[in-house]
């Protein structure tokens, strides 16, 4: 074991020995077993001591040892509803970029817009957002900051300041787009799963993307007003975009019509009321994760995935959402999550739905920064479903808000992969990506609580 490993282990070890024996007089025997399995989650997941895929895989483990849940209850979580949706999106951006569509998509936007530099950057950002709307963001950020580069490198840039414009603009317009959509990004797959479990409250597709698409599209607009009053920039014109060689493959086009097939089947499978009403259908009525499955069959029976592709499924996010799950379970069944929320509406003056907002935006969107975005939201939405529910405020509100908040961060590498891929490109410093950073994740927590003071309570 490497250095920090065992010091981590050690203080986890501490800490929860010292919960675990001190919260006797509070706490029943199986809160106080949930209590330490919630220790060495966080603690775990926070430092990365481990990978996070196996602090997911310990957490039913925990939960069978200490007679919380038998195994096959606390392991039931890691094959939800959830996680066919993921898959599913996770497998259809394999073979978008597989076969290089993504690249297609990207030219299609962006070479409508070729005039001036902030113009191109602003169709860049949303060229990104919206691909990230529906593929890994990881994805859209690398296949963008690729094309971005090939255009910085053929303009004359004095101050430097327009590559890295370019590449944060990308890179955090990725991040922003993922919110918009329950594949985006795990954290808002997770807040709907969560409220399915522990509520039955079963949020469409749609219905999420009437939240996160809102945030998503300030949020771009946002960047692209702050990266360029940061970084003052003499380029006014960039060349044209060049069309990527030849049509579209067979295989191209047949991943088109799949693509086109899982975004209308994802968006009408539980049409809004106004617009049930008024066009006399109220949706296909097939969940997103049926949807999902749907998609996955389509792509193997086509042969667009072989079973070597299964690989790039991105399996230790998968797990890793499954052992979120399982904790907020664990919390659940024990009661636990009551505790922590009776603790946290002494702190929300009285019940305060404002302050209970701002509380859990405020606490997602900070641990975020150290940590996983999906371990944050693991650790944190049972705790908002359970806060919503005592003071008498929407527990859908609050999740909503931690699955946003949780994937919000901007200002370190370590933060989100499309941060990770902007930093490796060596056009920014770690100095330059917090300044700008800090002031974008004030600026998203800000609108976060607002929407969800003010509009989302019309929403449900």
């Amino acid at each position: 074991m490497n250095k920090k490993r065992v010091i981590v282990l050690a203080a986890v070890t501490f800490l929860s020995i010292i919960a675990y024996t001190q919260t006797s007089g509070f706490l029943e025997p199986n809160q106080r077993s949930a209590l330490v399995v919630l220790i060495v989650a966080s603690g775990l997941w926070t430092s990365e001591a481990v990978p996070l895929a196996a602090t997911a895989i310990l957490i039913p483990l925990m939960q069978s040892v200490m007679g919380i849940q038998a195994f096959s209850s606390a392991l039931t979580p890691f094959f939800s509803t959830t996680v066919m949706l993921l898959l599913g999106g996770f497998m259809l951006a394999v073979a978008v970029e597989k076969y290089d569509l993504d690249e297609y998509f990207a030219f299609l936007i962006l070479s409508r817009f070729n005039t001036g530099a902030k113009t191109v950057v602003l169709a860049v950002m949303f060229a990104t957002g919206f691909l990230s709307m529906w593929i890994s963001n990881s994805a859209s950020t690398a296949l963008l900051i690729a094309m971005a580069l090939k255009i910085t490198d053929q303009i004359k840039d004095e101050k430097g300041n327009f590559s890295k414009i370019m590449v944060l603009a990308i890179a955090y317009s990725a991040t922003a787009g993922g919110l918009s959509t329950l594949v985006g990004t795990t954290t808002c797959a997770m807040a709907a799963a969560s409220l399915k479990t522990m509520i039955g409250y079963d949020i469409s597709f749609l219905g999420w993307m009437v939240f996160g698409l809102p945030i998503a599209f300030i949020q771009i607009l946002v960047i692209w007003v702050v990266l360029f009053m940061i970084f003052p920039t003499d380029v006014t014109e960039i060349p044209p975009i060049e069309r990527p060689n030849g049509g579209l493959s067979g295989n191209q086009k047949l991943t088109m019509g799949i693509f086109l097939f899982a975004v209308f089947a994802w968006i009408t499978g539980k049409l809004p009321g106004p617009i049930a009403n008024a066009i006399g259908w109220a949706g296909h009525g097939y969940s997103s994760s049926m949807v999902a499955a749907t998609i996955l069959v389509l792509l193997y029976f086509t042969d667009l995935i072989e079973d070597r592709d299964i690989r790039n499924g991105k399996w230790s996010t998968l797990l890793l959402i499954g052992g979120g799950l399982s904790l907020g379970k664990a919390l659940e069944v024990t009661g636990l999550v009551d505790v922590i929320s009776d603790v946290l509406m002494n702190l929300t003056a009285g019940g305060s739905p404002f302050v209970a907002i701002t509380i859990v935006v405020v606490a997602g969107l900070g641990i975020s920064i150290i940590a996983s975005n999906t371990a944050s939201a693991g650790i944190f939405l049972p705790i908002a479903i359970g806060l919503g529910q005592k003071i008498g405020f929407s527990p859908v509100i609050l999740a909503v808000a931690v699955g946003i908040s949780t994937s919000l961060d901007f200002m370190l590498p370590v933060g989100t992969p499309p941060n990770a891929i902007a930093y490796s490109t060596g056009r920014v410093t770690m100095a330059e990506m917090i300044k700008a950073g800090i002031l974008l994740d004030l600026v998203g927590a800000i609108v976060t609580i607002t929407f969800a003071y003010l509009i989302w309570p019309m929403l449900i």
